[in-house]
């Protein structure tokens, strides 16, 4: 009995010095307050395992060291203690990496109402992918409740992620350049220091030092040029380093990098570096993507579009507009959990038409006044029914209003292709024209699409995308279409993180 008194007695006080070495001092930097910062090169600053989980400093990081919690059973994970009021303005960042941890799930205690908070939209965390997470906390909803927000006066204490049932498998998660942070990031990153190249066999690797930031650089960008030529932005890159395959023997080239943060703001060019490739061509298997292809076409109008709207639209914000098909709760939830760093609302009107859209966008566009707006109407216009094409035509000239509406306050607009619908035609032939009309559009007002037709027909048994009333999306239907989202999104993302 005496021995399990002071066993409990030797935990209690373990628990109480893991919790006061967390206690994190807050600070100003460039304009926001700091709460927590750590990269895990110097240990695991305050961060223990909850329930039955095993965490170690590794490796396979950003730079440096990274944080890695192989979860033993539900609901294990990591936490840290913190003590930070109030909600409002609140964020949380950092670099992840799933191994079937599929979804950033975490839960930050609220002492005043003695309830956990979480994320509505869990963010996306693909396998064995470094994957940027940007959280709102005064989105989140308290775990007793399905809707709403959190109140303004939190008493936030501590903060743990939580993963799934592992039965059986290797679930874990790795987390780098953790920070908790109040305000508007407006403060770039600094200049890149310490650029190398060097040549092998395989291509040309560039390498640098981390670039310093008052919160965390997200992202780097890699602009090359050939011999005298122009600068060309070709590669972004989470780490501190990129290799370069698409490079010929006997060419000179140059290099510079510059970093972004998690609010895409971008930092100067570094200082430039130049070099020869002597080797062979390297064998580059890498295959273009359609998004990518599509960028290449729309990348200086959408940049000039979103130059116009600085200072006049919600920096960070996207709008889902559309029909039914954009109303459910979950869809914009799914969304969300797929761009990763964006607020997402969502306006879906059931029963509408092109027509509508065009008609509202106005009214949408001065009460968001959304960074992006994603554009998903035509399913009432064509409802499984074949038409002329001057009919499409007509359908898709309400679609162009709507694009030019929002690129008119600075927005910048996508459209998506309508999904197919019923299954007694495979191909879903009067929406798969209706859709090549709208992509010819699309690529001649150099806007971005999302293929989401595309992308259900190319994933197997429509059922399991498409309700049984051959119309609406079921939950992993939204999902594919967050997921195509995300695509579309990582191109516009590349085309805006560039500069002179």
């Amino acid at each position: 009995m005496v021995y399990r008194f002071l066993l409990l007695m030797l935990l209690s006080l373990m628990l109480s010095a893991c919790s006061s070495e967390a206690k994190f001092k807050p600070h100003q930097e460039g304009g926001v307050t700091i709460y927590c910062q750590t990269t895990f090169d110097q240990g695991k600053d305050g961060f223990y395992a909850s329930k039955r989980a095993k965490i170690t400093l590794v490796n396979d990081a950003i730079s440096g060291k990274a944080l890695q919690t192989i979860c033993k059973e539900k609901w294990a994970g990591p936490a840290v203690e913190l003590d930070i009021k109030g909600s409002k303005g609140l964020k949380i960042a950092f670099m992840a990496q799933g191994i079937g941890f599929k979804t950033a799930r975490l839960n930050f205690f609220d002492e005043k109402a003695r309830d956990n908070t979480t994320p509505y939209g869990y963010r996306f965390l693909p396998d064995y992918e470094w994957t940027p997470v940007l959280y709102y906390v005064d989105l989140f909803r308290y775990n007793s409740k399905s809707s709403g927000h959190v109140r303004k006066d939190t008493h936030f204490s501590t903060l743990r992620f939580w993963g799934p049932d592992p039965k059986g498998k290797n679930v874990a998660l790795i987390l780098d350049n953790f920070v908790v942070y109040r305000g508007k990031d407006t403060l770039p990153p600094g200049p890149i220091a310490n650029l190398t190249l060097e040549a092998s066999p395989v291509g040309i690797k560039l390498s640098w030092s981390p670039a310093q930031d008052n919160v965390f650089p997200m992202v780097y960008v890699i602009s090359r040029a050939e011999g005298n030529g122009p600068f060309r932005k070709i590669a972004e890159s989470y780490k501190p380093q990129y290799l370069d395959q698409d490079v010929k023997k006997g060419r000179r080239y140059r290099y510079r990098v510059l970093a972004c943060d998690f609010e895409n703001n971008l930092g100067p060019w570094s200082e430039v570096k130049s070099i020869t490739f002597d080797f062979e061509t390297p064998e580059n298997l890498r295959e273009i993507t359609v998004y990518e292809k599509d960028r290449a076409h729309y990348a200086a109008h959408i940049r000039k579009v979103h130059e116009s709207g600085k200072g006049r639209v919600k920096k960070g914000l996207v709008v889902l507009f559309g029909d039914s098909l954009t109303g459910p709760t979950l869809y914009p939830r799914l969304v969300a959990g797929a761009l990763g760093i964006y607020r997402v609302k969502a306006y879906g009107f059931a029963g509408q038409t092109t027509g509508f859209g065009r008609r509202k966008i106005k009214e949408i566009l001065a009460k968001e006044r959304p960074e992006f707006i994603f554009i998903m109407f035509g399913t009432n216009n064509v409802r499984g029914k074949l038409r002329t094409v001057d009919v499409y035509k007509k359908w898709v000239d309400d679609l162009e209003v709507m694009v030019k509406e929002a690129e008119a306050q600075g927005t910048v607009a996508a459209l998506a292709t309508i999904p197919p619908r019923g299954f007694k035609d495979p191909l879903s032939l009067p929406e798969a024209l209706f859709n090549e009309v709208l992509i010819e559009r699309a690529h001649k007002l150099e806007i971005p699409v999302a293929y989401i037709f595309e992308s259900i027909q190319q994933a197997g048994e429509r059922r399991r995308f498409i309700w049984k009333d051959g119309v609406h999306w079921t939950p992993q239907g939204m999902e594919l279409a967050a997921w195509t989202w995300r695509e579309t999104m990582r191109q516009i993302e590349f085309a805006l993180r560039d500069k002179p």
